[in-house]
């Protein structure tokens, strides 16, 4: 344990003289293609890199979208299910009709006669899909309608005339036992339809409640989601250009940028081909420029100090390039915790300062991009599990505990000529005989909390005395 702490010493001494580097402004840093391959020998050890985000654009707004919708831009807001972009795009009646007035004498007593009608409902459905409509009375025991309803299915948003443009189909209750219409269309290309209805004689009383197993209706919303999202145009907070998606693949279908297997196999995460102009720019570029150039979208928002901050208006779009993406294709998927920040979200948050080694908990790493570490957790059940004794590559070894701050306590630095000159951890004081008198593990130390030297030397110790929950192993690299 003794020369394994003085590999530290120098580090702790300079952090009591100098401050912390300025982080890593990513706006203007250069993001450097980074080596995603895992040691043929050592299948679970992972490469990490020095960026947090991957790209410039640090956050998006979840207001503000814009979906194509037949043939034109259309106002929507999104949220995130899981790990993916689900934006809902709200229905309007648009236009008026002659049969959405009231009826003056004469008018015919069928389903054809242009007056007496309400726009019932709209619904949504799969285009080129057959799709039902069936009147009821959820207040009726023998679910029955009154005055033997009629009506009538538009294509879009918009009422219209019987057999005029924009009609799909129409029916009464003629041939029905409980007086209630049942019409039968297919969906059409705009994947919204507009339901009008009223009774079969114009001006007498009626009751119809229309319900569909086939499609969802009634409905205030359209929602997109998955490939349905291309074209789609998401806001940054700021006056920026949009950005605009290009392309939209399962997790489950794109190879693992690092070692074997997918991206991420569960089916619940959707990653993103995005392409934005730069401030100051003329044309688009892409959102990822190295990489596997997609992104993946993750819950919360990350400043320039690595600091994570639940936000109501904004989320985050990680690069693959980036920590933020790799901690997530590691498992540490904060949706996994629910509506509630968790233990997983902590853990992702924790895992993008370790990858980083971002000693300092400012957002400065003090690494090399394709550095090897082994990293796992402790929590229940364990994402990524401990190593077993004699797995892995020789020269990895125990480096640190991590939390949401950087370190929780270290016993060596990943890269001999990177040193972190602010580590916010104590640094050891040694006697005349080279101990460390103030180690904070020793239960007889004099030193209070605050000044004793946060040394662990394997992961039982961090999660012990130093409360940490996510932990690596890695290589003393020299340059």
């Amino acid at each position: 344990m003794k020369s394994r702490l003085r590999m530290l010493r120098p580090c702790f001494a300079l952090c009591l003289l100098l401050a912390c580097a300025p982080p890593l402004d990513e706006t203007d840093a250069a993001l450097a293609q980074q080596s995603f391959a895992a040691d043929a020998e050592d299948p679970d050890s992972h490469s990490q890199g020095t960026q947090l985000h991957g790209t410039p654009v640090r956050s998006v707004m979840y207001d503000g979208a814009l979906v194509r919708h037949a043939g034109t831009f259309r106002d929507a807001d999104v949220q995130l299910a899981r790990g993916e972009i689900v934006a809902a795009m709200p229905l309007a009646v648009n236009g008026f009709t002659p049969s959405l007035m009231a009826c003056g004498g004469g008018a015919a007593a069928n389903e054809t006669r242009s007056c007496g009608f309400v726009v019932d409902g709209q619904g949504v459905c799969s285009p080129r899909s057959v799709v039902t409509l069936m009147g009821g009375d959820s207040g009726s025991p023998r679910n029955r309608c009154t005055g033997a309803p009629v009506v009538r299915v538009c294509s879009g948003e918009s009422p219209c005339e019987h057999q005029g443009p924009g009609y799909l189909a129409s029916a009464n209750s003629s041939f029905s036992l409980n007086n209630c219409p049942t019409v039968e269309f297919t969906c059409p290309a705009s994947g919204v339809y507009t339901a009008l209805a009223g009774p079969r004689t114009p001006n007498t009383a009626w009751l119809m409640q229309l319900t569909s197993r086939s499609s969802t209706y009634p409905t205030t919303r359209k929602i997109f989601q998955g490939e349905a999202l291309i074209g789609a145009r998401l806001r940054q907070p700021s006056t920026g250009p949009f950005l605009e998606i290009q392309d939209v693949i399962n997790g489950n279908a794109l190879p693992n940028t690092e070692g074997s297997g997918m991206w991420e196999p569960s089916g619940h995460t959707f990653l993103y081909r995005v392409r934005y102009t730069p401030s100051g720019g003329t044309s688009p570029v892409s959102l990822c420029s190295t990489g596997a150039n997609w992104a993946v979208p993750v819950k919360g928002v990350f400043n320039l100090t690595g600091a994570r901050s639940e936000s109501p208006r904004t989320f985050t779009l990680g690069c693959d390039a980036g920590v933020i993406a790799k901690c997530y294709r590691w498992g540490y998927q904060p949706w996994r915790d629910g509506a509630t920040p968790g233990p997983v979200t902590e853990a992702h948050w924790s895992c993008t300062r370790m990858a980083r080694a971002d000693y300092c908990g400012q957002g400065t790493s003090f690494t090399q991009d394709g550095t090897r570490i082994r990293p796992w957790d402790d929590l229940t059940p364990a994402i990524i599990s401990a190593p077993s004794p004699g797995s892995g590559s020789d020269d990895l070894t125990f480096e640190a505990g991590w939390n949401t701050a950087g370190p929780a306590c270290l016993s060596h630095l990943r890269w001999k000529h990177l040193t972190a000159s602010c580590v916010p951890l104590n640094p050891p004081i040694y006697d005349a005989n080279g101990d460390i008198v103030n180690d904070c593990r020793d239960p007889n130390t004099p030193y209070s909390t605050g000044k004793c030297a946060e040394i662990c030397d394997n992961a039982d110790e961090a999660a012990h005395y130093y409360g940490s929950r996510v932990f690596n192993s890695s290589a003393l690299n020299t340059p």
